[in-house]
């Protein structure tokens, strides 16, 4: 065998394994499970997860949802969609500016879990790049898990028209615990 060479095991399927002999119980992860899937005799357990959406100036044409052109300051709610799971709590929700917002002059921003809200995300600015808001966790925490995958809002509202704005584009980055 050569270095840099690999040796391919053909209808192997490796796992971990972890045996408790005094609850006989094995806990497991591997090739047969996602890579943060853990097992417990067979049956899946909770999963952390990160979903990635962005919201970008009007016009964009690289980014999942954009902002309105409007001749006017008037908020704009973006709906998400359904990005949390039934049954998932939501631990973290992040908005990162990942380019300036040219010509809007401010960009304050929200996030919540219905149109308008601020259950994660309290009003503040978001303007230019690297601009982080943070999640309120003594309030996020208190938002209860649903039976029904939920949604995640983001509400803008420039210091100028909307019209005005010619770049910028803001990350919103949802983290929860999904169970299976």
């Amino acid at each position: 065998m050569q270095i840099g060479q690999y040796l391919k095991i053909k209808m192997w399927d490796p796992k971990v394994l972890f045996r408790s002999i005094r609850k006989s119980a094995d806990l497991w992860f591997g090739a047969g499970t996602s890579p943060t899937q853990l097992e417990l005799n067979g049956v899946p357990c909770t999963s952390v997860k990160t979903v990635k959406k962005t919201i970008g100036h009007p016009g964009c044409i690289e980014s999942d949802f954009t902002w309105t052109s409007a001749e006017n300051t008037t908020a704009q709610n973006k709906d998400l969609g359904s990005i949390v799971p039934a049954f998932a709590r939501v631990l973290d929700v992040k908005l990162v500016t990942e380019e300036t917002h040219t010509g809007a002059v401010s960009l304050a921003v929200t996030a919540g879990n219905a149109s308008a809200g601020s259950e994660f995300v309290a009003t503040g600015a978001s303007y230019t790049l690297n601009d982080v808001r943070a999640c309120l966790h003594a309030i996020a925490l208190n938002v209860a898990p649903a039976a029904a995958a939920s949604k995640v809002w983001i509400g803008g509202t420039p210091g100028a028209n909307w019209s005005l704005m010619t770049a910028g584009r803001l990350a919103v980055y949802v983290t929860y615990i999904e169970t299976v």
